[in-house]
This record gives C-alpha cells, structure tokens and sequence, in this order.
C-alpha cells in the first residue's frame, strides 16, 4: 500500500517548484517612513469595527466578537502602467468612494502590481512619486499633464505625494467609512491583465519572478498593518498556463507549493491578515484541493502530466497543517468567455461552481450535477467567495444567464462577491490612452454611473438581499 503524503513534508518532493530561495527584505535603514512608523502589530486589532483580526470559522468569515462577516464589492483597478487607482484626475477618492459606498458596497479588492514593490527595491527604499509615474506610463505631456489634474483633484497630494501613499489614503478614506480594502496581486508587471501570452501567467513567466513575487507579498501584508480595514489580501490572480514558456510545469503539485511559500510569506509578515487562495486556469477550478484529491494525479484543465504520479505516493493538500489554517480563503472567478467550463444554463454553472471549489462551503450538491456527474463533497469547510465576475453594463444584465446565476447562487449561499469593475475608463490600456470601458460601472469621465437604472434596479437590490453586517 502506499503511504499517504501530506504537503507538510511537500518540499523535498517538488522538483520543479520556483518558491525555495528567499529574498532577503530591506535593510532597517532603507524601509520606507510607513514601514518604520508603524508597531509590528497589526492596527486593525482593536475594539473598533472591522474588530479584527479576522479568522476563519468552518464555511464562514468571522471577527473578534464572533459574528460573521459577508461583502459585497466591486474591483478598483491599479495594475495598470501608472500603478495608481484609476480615475483620480476624474474625481476625488473621496467621492469615488462616496459613490461605491451609495450603492452599498462595503468592499474594494484593489489589483497592484508587483513592480510597485520591485521599483521601491530598485530606488533603494523610495518609493516612486505620483508625478514620475505618470510621465512614466504616459509620456511627458499627458503624465504631467494628468498629474495636474490629480493633484487639482486631491489637494491634499503633491506631484511628490508616492504611490503607497496614495494608497494608505485611500484606505484610511475606505475605513472611515466602513470599507475594506482587499490588496490582490493582479499581475507581475504592470499592464492589463489577462491572456496565457502576457508573461504573468505562472510562476516564473517572463513577467513573474516568483521570488519577487513573494518579496511583494511580504511587503504589503506589512503595509497593511497600518491600516485597520485591511483584513485580507490575496496571493495571485487568475493563475494560468504560460505560452511564453513550456518548461514550467503547470499542474497542482506546482501550484500547491508556490502558494504555500507565498502564504508564509505573508503570514511570516503579518500573521493576523486574511489570505486569500485563487485556483487555476483563470482561478476558476480549486476542485484537487477542496476536496483532498491527490495532487500528482488530479484533473486540471491543460496541466502538465508527471508520468509516474501512479508509482509514486500520493500527495495531498492538508491545509490544517499550516500556521495560516485558519486564515485561508479560496477564491474563484466565472465569465461567459470560459475555456472549459460550460455556461449555458444556470443549473449546469451551478454544478461547475459547486464541483470547483464552492463545495467547500458545505451546501448540498445542485440539481445539475445530475447532467455534469462531477460533484464530490469538500474534504473539509472553508470560505469561499466570488473575487471577480463581469458583464457590460447596460441592460443585458438582466438576462446574462452567468450574471443571473452568480447572482441567485450567491444570494442563496451568503457568498460574498466583488463584481469588475467600478473602472469606466482607464488613463492606459493596452497601449491605449483614455481606453473607455462599458463594463464599469461608472462613465468614462467618471462623473455618474453608465447605466442609472442598472444601478438602482440590480446592484443595489443584489447588495440589499446580502444583509451585509459586520
């Protein structure tokens, strides 16, 4: 018989795996002023509201009074060249955040880029001011010319005001009004994201040092230990097969150990933050690990094989192994434009959802698994939530049938979500200055809301029927 592995002695196995040397973090001397401010205790540790820190407590979120938190949300892009929130030569973030907050949201999952955190490396612990950010995304004239309207926006920014900065306040904007702000790692370098050719598909891509990757995980978990609403943060988004390069060996037992080390990281860094663990092929199937499959012979879309999984011993994802146990929140993603998994109806995506990953919030198996065949229960109860999902904006909401489904699936469940995006226009994208974009929520000035009726009618009804608390 073979013995059974678990992934607490995993590393002596992945031969492949790209997370075992570490970078070592800044010198005393070279930590930013945030950095060297601040108590090495988390902030949000208080008895004022979020009352963190949070844990995890079987299929639900809960703080330190025990009682159970749900979000509903939107994405606020910031991977993109300039690395800064879009939208803030349009409006103040305070107003931005009027109008998230109007809706009712009481969430923002924010996409950064790990090369914020390399180029604060590269400078030698100074991070990159507002004004040289975006001279150098956009070219001279639009950069300055963009900051201007920034700072006219935000007079209490400077053309020196940094990047972290103008994040830091942000979230302390979000936390005065009872908003979390959830950093996701959207992507290595700085661009739109995503595609198996962009370089930031998986760990060690053209764009995705994995050891930098952990650095800037550190990094900002860190940076969150000022900020009291920061209460999670994720480590990767929509993880995929690389194009770029084939030797990479894109499959579960590579995944399992990239996202470990990243998750200690982060733990090492701040050990009171939530964590939140995306799955693959655009973070859409964590079904080896919610249900404690072998990860050398489990199923995934287009993973590489490793031929002799069946003469070796089984390896097994054990998450109550680890230190983090308690702080681990998987995360999965649905658009209609999916590879390989079937949208057409409602109770055929329901069956998806449920086999790849939402088992883990132990509800019973929807009606069609009866047509998909494919729903073994969870191994063990864990939060999930729905970090991304999308649709124009306009009246095709109310008959897109995986908008619908996300919609009732959610409401049934007490899932928290956060839809893409609240981003109406971009300052570049793609190569594309002022690039509009009819699926945010916004218009491309940022001065209302593309669709008024969308919002009144299905996003603040949506909210409402989540009964957000905590």
């Amino acid at each position: 018989m073979k013995a059974c592995i678990t992934l607490g002695s995993l590393c002596a196995t992945l031969t492949f795996a790209s997370w075992l040397p570490s970078t070592p973090g800044l010198s005393r001397d070279l930590e930013p002023r945030w950095q060297r401010r601040i108590d090495r205790r988390q902030e949000n540790s208080t008895g004022e509201w979020p009352y963190g820190p949070l844990k995890t407590q079987g299929r639900d979120i809960v703080n330190s009074r025990d009682e159970v938190v749900t979000w509903a949300g939107v994405n606020w892009p910031m991977s993109g060249e300039t690395m800064i929130p879009e939208g803030l030569e349009w409006k103040s973030a305070e107003e931005i955040l009027d109008d998230v907050v109007g809706v009712g949201f009481n969430f923002i999952r924010m996409g950064y880029a790990i090369q914020m955190v390399d180029e604060i490396y590269d400078r030698e612990g100074e991070d990159v001011p507002l004004e040289v950010a975006m001279i150098m995304a956009l070219g001279y004239e639009n950069g300055t010319k963009v900051t201007n309207e920034i700072i006219t926006k935000n007079p209490n920014w400077t053309r020196e005001t940094t990047r972290f900065e103008i994040w830091s306040d942000i979230a302390d904007i979000a936390a005065s009004k009872g908003v979390y702000i959830h950093p996701d790692v959207h992507v290595g370098k700085a661009q739109w994201c995503c595609s198996h050719t962009d370089g930031n598909a998986w760990f060690d891509d053209v764009n995705f040092n994995a050891s930098n990757w952990r650095r800037g995980l550190s990094y900002v978990a860190a940076w969150a230990k000022d900020h009291r609403n920061v209460v999670s943060m994720s480590l990767r988004n929509e993880l995929r097969e690389s194009w770029n390069r084939t030797d990479l060996y894109y499959n579960w037992q590579t995944l399992v150990g990239n996202m470990s080390a990243g998750a200690d990281a982060i733990h090492d860094s701040n050990p009171d933050i939530l964590i939140s663990w995306s799955g693959m092929q655009y973070d859409e199937d964590l079904s080896a690990l919610t249900t404690k499959k072998n990860i050398l012979t489990a199923p995934c879309y287009k993973c590489t094989a490793i031929r002799d999984a069946n003469r070796r011993d089984p390896v097994y994802f054990d998450l109550d192994s680890y230190p983090w146990a308690d702080k681990v929140v998987w995360e999965l993603h649905l658009y209609p434009m999916s590879e390989d998994v079937d949208t057409g109806t409602c109770p055929v995506i329901e069956a998806g959802l449920y086999r790849n990953g939402f088992n883990a919030l132990g509800i019973d198996a929807p009606s069609g698994c009866d047509i998909t065949g494919d729903c073994p229960a969870a191994q063990r109860l864990t939060p999930v939530i729905f970090s991304e999902f999308g649709n124009a904006q306009d009246a095709t909401l109310y008959n897109s049938t995986v908008q619908n489904c996300i919609r009732e699936f959610t409401e049934k469940h007490g899932v928290s979500w956060m839809m893409w995006s609240v981003a109406g226009s971009y300052r570049i994208r793609s190569g594309v200055q002022g690039l509009v974009d009819t699926w945010g929520l916004t218009n491309a000035d940022w001065s209302g809301w593309k669709d008024p009726d969308t919002i009144e009618n299905y996003w603040k009804p949506w909210v409402a029927a989540m009964n957000l608390r905590a």
